[in-house]
């Protein structure tokens, strides 16, 4: 006979899941100016076909028809496919580090998630398994950025040009301050113009992510030379190259094969900015500084532009000094940083509709240069620091998800 705590649980699952689909279908209703009746109509025809009422409200359903559309539903299904994987493979970990079952482990990410739509991801990189279901309240999990996204990054328009490295060089090029051009529609005089008194070029895919397809590419003094480049460049995916950054001496002394950029998060509410957090990345001798490329990150006081902790990388290893400079991480001054604020400000207030934007900007002798804008931040970078301490930063988010 099942027992009188087993009920309450099934209550308490029934009524939060209750309250998150109501959210979900309030948020479709001010986005549509559709009725309740309305709303939940059409949700339900997408609910008949396997997508639930958090993929239509992430993907945006609502104002998707066509080849749009069919594109939607086709990441749908690969995100859910990636969500049952992602489950199985952190259920592992977990039951590897905490000594559960996998069934357990599985359980409680299940459960987790209930309380606070936490990623399986998540729970793993948070150490969920040591933490009361309060203790994991603190903590800014996948389902909260979500929400957060879609309050404050409404514009789809803009979303897709932040997400396109030519359309959005074409809105914030005066902000790089350095040469760039897309090798599309590019004549050879044109390039020769471009390159003048340059001696190397970045380029990158247009769609790239996590610092793939990121190529350093000399341009050689004689002209045949730079028709061979040229001919290299445009035979290539479309693509953005620019002027090699040349970065803050006391950035390049962390290392010097990358440039070392700053991720600043703001939020834009009300016409007031808020810098949200910021982390230092840096190369540990390749030529990007992403984590995701083997580099490591540090978190920064926002209000100082000082490194306020030591640096980390993916698999959660600390460093007090940088592995291959030796220098300290914890209390690095950033150089520059009141520049480094401003260039965000400047660049958030030029968008309309999106306004939560992990900036990654780079700091020279003189100033910062705008690299790119991320309409979806890591956010795991505002919490892995803290691990070792237990603590979530939420707290910095709530008054915003209100």
């Amino acid at each position: 006979m099942k027992s009188i705590k087993y009920y309450m649980k099934a209550a308490e699952r029934r009524k939060i899941l209750s309250n998150r689909k109501e959210f979900y279908l309030d948020y479709v209703c001010r986005q549509t100016g559709w009725d309740r009746a309305k709303a939940k109509a059409e949700m339900d025809l997408y609910l008949e076909q396997g997508v639930n009422y958090r993929f239509y409200f992430k993907k945006r359903l609502w104002c998707r028809t066509g080849k749009k559309l069919e594109a939607s539903l086709a990441n749908i299904r690969k995100d859910s496919r990636y969500d049952k994987t992602s489950t199985n493979k952190h259920a592992r970990l977990v039951a590897e580090e905490s000594g559960w079952s996998q069934k357990k482990a599985v359980e409680k990410i299940l459960e987790s998630n209930l309380y606070t739509e936490c990623s399986p991801r998540d729970y793993y990189q948070f150490r969920f398994w040591e933490k009361s279901i309060e203790e994991q309240k603190q903590y800014y999990t996948k389902g909260t950025v979500e929400r957060m996204i879609m309050k404050y990054n409404t514009n789809s328009e803009e979303i897709a040009m932040i997400r396109n490295k030519e359309k959005f060089a074409k809105v914030f090029g005066d902000l790089f301050h350095r040469v760039w051009f897309s090798n599309r529609k590019l004549t050879f005089e044109e390039f020769l113009e471009r390159t003048e008194g340059l001696s190397s070029l970045i380029c990158k895919p247009i769609f790239g992510t996590h610092g793939e397809g990121v190529e350093k590419l000399a341009v050689p003094e004689d002209m045949e030379g730079k028709r061979q480049l040229y001919d290299l460049i445009m035979s290539k995916p479309k693509s953005v190259c620019e002027e090699l950054i040349v970065q803050h001496h006391e950035l390049a002394e962390m290392c010097e094969t990358s440039v070392n950029t700053v991720r600043l998060v703001t939020i834009l509410d009300n016409d007031e900015i808020h810098y949200m957090y910021s982390v230092l990345r840096m190369g540990t001798g390749g030529l990007i500084d992403g984590y995701e490329g083997g580099g490591i990150f540090a978190p920064v006081d926002v209000t100082t532009g000082t490194v306020c902790r030591d640096g980390m990388n993916l698999d959660s290893e600390f460093y007090q000094v940088h592995p291959v400079s030796q220098k300290p991480i914890k209390g690095f001054q950033i150089p520059n940083w009141d520049k480094v604020l401003k260039l965000a400000e400047t660049a958030a207030r030029r968008l309309t509709g999106v306004h939560m934007v992990g900036w990654d900007i780079a700091v020279t002798e003189n100033g910062a240069s705008l690299i790119e804008g991320n309409s979806e931040s890591n956010y795991q970078f505002a919490q892995l620091p803290y691990i070792p301490e237990g603590k979530g930063v939420r707290y910095k988010f709530e008054p915003f998800l209100k």
